[in-house]
């Protein structure tokens, strides 16, 4: 699986969600990184619901300012159906923040104007008859500003996309898919391997799988594809209830949403359950890899936001580097107590890099990449030893050091830090390796790699 390289030019990327990349490991485990929940990032709502909560947050450097579309659930013609579950109605709500931590639910009363009734001060959007979709989609290859933000709905087996400049005045669209029964969530994400937009949603509704199916204009679709089935090493009866995917430089992660099923319900349809965020990638945005088959984000204890049903449905690069993921968090499982006013935006935060990590196994380790090919000297590494120690060393296709770049010559680094460039005694610099095959190796005292960044291209076979 060639998940952890990324070339732009002869800028390489390497990350450690798999062994690809490598040609060995020595006294070294791979760790999973575990985002952090950030209890003050929490945004609390009335009118937001866990089964239909499916949070976008965006940093717009221009202005300076988050802004934040989430989802309401408020009834429409309230109907009980079987197994004492609601039908609600989506709405959209709006909020704004100098540092994506702390919330103001602004008020756009004055300017927001849609067809449906207004709920709150802050409602941005909402129809006067049945809407179900959502996340909201932030489109950077958008030409047009006035489309700047999407939002992809289903009403009454008809499909929709809403489109805003400024995720505050909307105007709707009807797009010619065929007629099915949908529900949410609905998500969009830009392929920029094949230069198409792709919607990642169920085949239909009760489907529980992830299907894609991509267009280029919103006119014309593909026929959806699954890409994504439960497999042997799922927890028994998972379903999967959605996948939001985000692009992080080479890679495209997916935000899998496992839905754990209540094995006493035998119907035609589950409902009930806790839903948790997995992790899959992909190369190309359309054949993706698991990561993980547990949680990547697990719900918190019981009694707190998230701590019934976590549905992570934003990732994004804050400005000082770190990722951060933003959830719609319930303190009831799916569809379990829809009158409990239990859901609210939810904020975590990871390391650069942080997804998956290599960390020492009792003092030193070392992993030694594939060969590679060195263009410039920019070399850089993701790295954690605050009580240990790193070097670099290049070796030759066989494993000896080349002169000058052994483990010995080089500058040891103690410290924390997402960009340690190495420095070796002798003074030379690795493009004078260009054209010659060369492993680069880490040894790790006491520490952890999370990247590795520079001028080469990884080699592989003959071309």
């Amino acid at each position: 699986m060639n998940s952890s390289i990324t070339n732009s030019g002869t800028h390489t990327t390497i990350l450690f969600l798999d062994d690809w990349q490598l040609s060995s490991i020595t006294n070294m485990d791979r760790k999973v990184g575990k985002p952090k929940w950030i209890r003050e990032g929490t945004l609390v709502d009335g009118l937001t619901e866990g089964t239909w909560n499916f949070p976008l947050v965006v940093y717009e450097p221009d202005l300076q300012l988050w802004k934040a579309v989430y989802c309401g659930a408020v009834d429409f013609e309230p109907v009980r159906a079987n197994k004492n579950r609601f039908l609600r109605n989506q709405i959209l709500l709006y909020a704004e923040s100098s540092d994506g931590v702390h919330w103001v639910k602004k008020d756009v009363s004055d300017q927001a104007s849609f067809p449906g009734k207004r709920y709150a001060a802050n409602q941005v959007f909402g129809l006067d008859e049945h809407c179900d979709g959502a996340p909201v989609f932030y489109d950077l290859h958008e030409r047009d500003p006035e489309r700047r933000w999407k939002y992809f709905f289903a009403s009454h087996r008809k499909q929709f996309l809403a489109v805003s400049p400024d995720a505050i005045h909307w105007k709707v669209e009807a797009i010619p898919l065929d007629e099915v029964t949908l529900d949410s969530p609905i998500t969009c994400f830009y392929n920029d391997v094949k230069g198409t937009y792709v919607l990642s949603r169920r085949v239909h509704n009760g489907d529980r799988r992830i299907a894609l199916f991509e267009t280029m204009d919103f006119r014309t679709f593909t026929q959806p594809e699954i890409v994504i089935h439960p497999e042997p090493h799922d927890p028994p009866l998972v379903q999967f209830y959605g996948m939001p995917v985000y692009k992080y430089e080479h890679l495209f992660m997916g935000l899998l949403w496992m839905f754990h099923t209540n094995p006493g319900e035998i119907e035609y349809h589950k409902d009930f359950g806790p839903i948790d965020c997995s992790l899959a990638y992909s190369m190309d945005g359309r054949h993706f890899f698991r990561a993980l088959h547990e949680p990547f984000i697990p719900r918190n204890e019981r009694g707190e936001h998230g701590g019934g049903s976590i549905y992570t449905s934003t990732m994004l690069q804050a400005p000082d580097g770190h990722l951060r993921f933003y959830s719609g968090g319930s303190k009831a499982e799916h569809f379990q107590d829809q009158n409990l006013d239990d859901a609210a935006l939810l904020l975590h935060e990871l390391r650069k890099d942080g997804f998956f990590y290599m960390e020492s196994h009792a003092m030193i380790g070392r992993v030694m990449t594939r060969c590679v090919d060195f263009g410039g000297n920019g070399l850089n590494l993701n790295v954690r030893a605050p009580y240990g120690r790193i070097r670099v060393q290049l070796s030759e296709a066989q494993g000896k050091p080349h002169d000058g770049f052994a483990f010995d010559d080089c500058v040891p680094f103690c410290g924390d830090t997402t960009a340690y460039s190495p420095v070796w005694k002798s003074g030379r610099l690795p493009s004078a390796l260009h054209g010659i095959r060369t492993h680069i190796e880490v040894e790790v005292t006491s520490g952890e790699l999370y990247a590795i960044r520079g001028d080469f291209e990884i080699q592989i076979g003959s071309k």
